[in-house]
């Protein structure tokens, strides 16, 4: 069997490592020991922010589908997001994959690059993590952020009436226009796009690239979004998302018809394809990771910076009780994506 081609079993800890290993060049004069020791370590001269998350096969991507440089960049995003989201700078990785002994190399090989891909892209470095066997081919990524100053998190809590509601990013929905894709070729129920026409196939790649690796635009929310009185980043659906900030700042997001229905008609035609309302894609899509986020209303006047980052799609108001998200002031149910749900 070619060297390229080998299963884990066959190489072994030390093999596979040898083989990953060179993905995670180090250029961060903060790294004091790089991957290889029991521990990584690191120079911080600030605060930080820590966040986790996994990717399980079967659950949040279908291996043959999803390739494996696709798989590590999605994974790796979703975390730098959510570092992203807190107005932090993504500085340093921990992974952890778990596999089967029969897994090919090849496919550490590309999550690792997927990973190095989109860590690269933002100046952050894998450090450090674990291998280990599973029956379910398992992804999971700790990302750890430095602020730019001490007490300058931004936190979900922060959205005040008055605000604008603004997120980072041309399309919402385009991660769940893809998901349909993957479910459709997954059971074999998916629509002949091609024979809808170009634009329409062209769309479908565009989404069905989105939903495998994602690519928000996460530096903003360590740049103009540092001026944000609240933010989160699109991981469960706009709608969902949203009302995390509702609850926890105790407001009203009212989400603007009229601002997203650029969104609802560039999917419209895809949708149909599917037999779905565009809009659903658009207030429930998953996975998008763009930066949701409320200004200050003389903040998004005054600063050029901040208006070309994002977008204007609604805003907060005043409430009393918990919180929530309307439509043009129509409450809203629910949309998006909940891990334990039936």
């Amino acid at each position: 069997m070619p060297e390229h081609e080998r299963s884990l079993g066959e190489l072994g800890e030390s093999g596979i490592l040898a083989r990953i290993f060179p993905f995670f060049e180090q250029h961060d004069d903060d790294i004091v020991v790089a991957p290889g020791d029991d521990c990584a370590v690191v120079r911080a001269s600030g605060e930080l922010v820590f966040t986790t998350d996994a990717m399980v096969e079967g659950y949040d991507f279908i291996l043959g589908i999803s390739d494996p440089v696709s798989i590590g960049r999605k994974a790796a995003v979703q975390n730098l997001a959510d570092v992203a989201a807190m107005g932090a700078k993504p500085r340093w990785l921990l992974t952890t994959v778990l596999a089967s002994k029969d897994a090919s190399i090849e496919i550490l090989e590309g999550i690792a690059e997927g990973i190095a891909q989109e860590a690269r892209k933002v100046g952050a470095s894998v450090v450090g993590g674990d291998l280990g066997t599973a029956r379910d081919l398992t992804i999971s990524i700790t990302a750890i952020g430095e602020l730019s100053a001490p007490g300058t998190a931004v936190l979900r809590t922060g959205a005040r009436a008055g605000d604008v509601l603004a997120v980072g990013g041309e399309v919402l929905g385009l991660s769940s226009a893809g998901l349909a894709q993957v479910l459709g070729k997954s059971d074999g129920t998916l629509p002949d796009l091609d024979a809808l026409g170009e634009e329409v196939t062209r769309l479908a790649k565009r989404a069905l690239s989105w939903h495998l690796a994602p690519e928000p635009a996460i530096t903003a929310g360590w740049g103009s979004g540092r001026r944000a009185s609240a933010m989160i980043d699109i991981s469960d659906g706009l709608v969902r998302d949203a009302n995390r900030i509702a609850r926890a700042s105790r407001v009203n997001l009212d989400l603007s018809r009229a601002a997203l229905e650029n969104d609802r008609a560039l999917l419209a035609p895809l949708a149909e394809a599917f037999g779905v309302d565009p809009m659903e894609w658009v207030l429930g899509s998953g996975e998008e990771h763009l930066m949701l986020a409320t200004f200050p209303a003389q903040i998004w006047k005054n600063s050029a910076e901040v208006r070309a980052d994002f977008r204007e799609i609604g805003r907060v108001n005043a409430c009393e009780g918990e919180g929530g998200v309307v439509l043009d002031g129509s409450p809203l149910a629910l949309h998006g994506w909940d891990h334990f749900s039936l």
